[in-house]
């Protein structure tokens, strides 16, 4: 029989394990992390997917299976390099397989989710998806797009909570505020939630600058509210918190183009104003690696030039390996590329189309996307009933390195779901 009291699953954009398990090292203060760290269950790293990214790795979640059975290999959708904007990967249809939401509607549960990926058109009864307006220099200038895909009045009513507090969409603390009016006032079985304001900021600043580990500070003030929000629902007694995280995150200072190197190759071509023409390939980048795709059956002329290219990124130290479908399978990575070039140590790799090959220092200061097997592409993962009987009982248990699909059976037995054993890899 399934519980009746909620699950909330709050995952934190990019955070490592080290730090709830190490916080002293990055002087973090973060008491309720180390107290669900003490009192619950916690893994010491979950290794995700590859890429290592959002969008493959929220899915792998929610389907206990990788990215090759749920058919979310990436955050894009196309890897047609002249399309501007290129999709993204926001719908729920695309995922092949059974989701923990479709599993909860299913046994009669009740839902709610607040920016978690691939969720739009889903199911889900009180959803606030993860999904913007491609065009626009800030995802969050302009909500009509989200406003529309949402359940109906949702949005209004969540920023009607936030009473005009000059919070950004993005912060911790807006998104906590909405999952504590969710959980009050709606009391779903399910509620998942993303928060993205430390990748925002690892991403802009470096991973263990003072401007990223300041959010991990803020994040923990909100599942601490979070925390006290569920015990508070009849006492707590069938509640579970669960934090995790989708990969971990690598400081870099230069940034490569694989696209100039391609283009520079005569794989594309170029229009007057400067713009790439799409010929027989297209590529997906994801910051620690860059997906390649034949479009059209190349000629033994296209693979030399191809073959060049990718030397020229390795002589320029940008590549440090290249991933064929042969790894690709055995990863349960996307079956469409031909390859997957992993970025070198200090590297970051982006879809510039034009400029020098590699820009150092590159924009960003941090990034992720690499093998899941990557000293620092770690997850995180740490569950917790915060009834007052388990508080006076507490008994830690550490689960080691798993992988990302091991969790969904662990969520499924939270609401409890039966796991079925045949639709999980390990």
């Amino acid at each position: 029989m399934a519980a009746s009291g909620p699950l909330v699953v709050l995952s934190v954009d990019g955070m490592p394990p080290a730090f709830y398990l190490q916080p002293e090292k990055f002087g973090l203060k973060v008491p309720t992390l180390r107290r669900l760290v003490n009192e619950g269950t916690y893994a010491e790293a979950v290794e995700s997917v590859y890429p290592s990214v959002t969008y493959p790795a929220h899915a792998s979640i929610v389907t206990g299976v990788l990215p090759r059975r749920h058919g979310i290999y990436s955050h894009l959708a196309s890897p047609d390099i002249t399309q501007d904007p290129r999709p993204w990967r926001w719908d729920a249809a695309g995922i092949r397989v059974p989701t923990l939401w479709d599993r909860a509607h299913a046994a009669g549960l009740t839902t709610a989710a607040l920016s978690w990926p691939v969720t739009v058109g889903s199911a889900i009864a009180w959803h606030i998806p993860e999904v913007w307006d491609p065009k626009a220099s800030d995802p969050y200038s302009d909500l009509s797009v989200v406003a529309r895909l949402s359940t109906p009045g949702l949005l209004p009513e969540l920023l009607e909570v936030l009473g005009g507090k000059k919070t950004h969409p993005a912060a911790n603390r807006a998104r906590g505020d909405a999952v504590i009016h969710l959980l009050r006032r709606y009391r779903p079985n399910l509620l998942l939630a993303h928060f993205v304001e430390f990748d925002h900021a690892a991403h802009r600043y470096g991973p263990f600058a003072p401007e990223a580990l300041a959010t991990i500070e803020t994040m923990d003030t909100e599942i601490a509210r979070i925390r006290d929000a569920l015990a508070a629902l009849r006492d707590g007694e069938e509640a579970t918190l669960v934090v995790l995280s989708d990969h971990g995150s690598l400081p870099v200072s230069k940034e490569a183009a694989p696209n100039v190197a391609l283009a520079e190759a005569g794989l594309f071509g170029r229009n007057t104003d400067g713009t790439l023409q799409l010929k027989r390939l297209g590529t997906i980048q994801a910051g620690g690696c860059a997906a390649v795709y034949w479009l059209d059956t190349p000629s033994a002329a296209d693979r030399r030039a191809l073959e060049q290219a990718i030397t020229r990124l390795k002589d320029a130290g940008a590549v440090g390996d290249v991933v064929d479908r042969a790894r690709l399978e055995a990863l349960g990575a996307d079956p469409e590329a031909e390859f997957i070039l992993e970025a070198a140590p200090d590297f970051s790799l982006s879809n510039r189309t034009r400029g020098e090959l590699v820009l150092d220092p590159g924009p960003d200061r941090g990034s992720h996307g690499h093998l899941p097997g990557t000293p620092g592409m770690e997850g995180s993962f740490l569950i917790q009933t915060p009834g007052r009987h388990r508080q006076a009982n507490p008994s830690p248990r550490k689960l080691g390195r798993v992988p990302m699909t091991s969790l969904y059976p662990l969520l499924l037995q939270a609401l409890g779901l039966e796991s079925n054993a045949d639709a999980t890899d390990r």
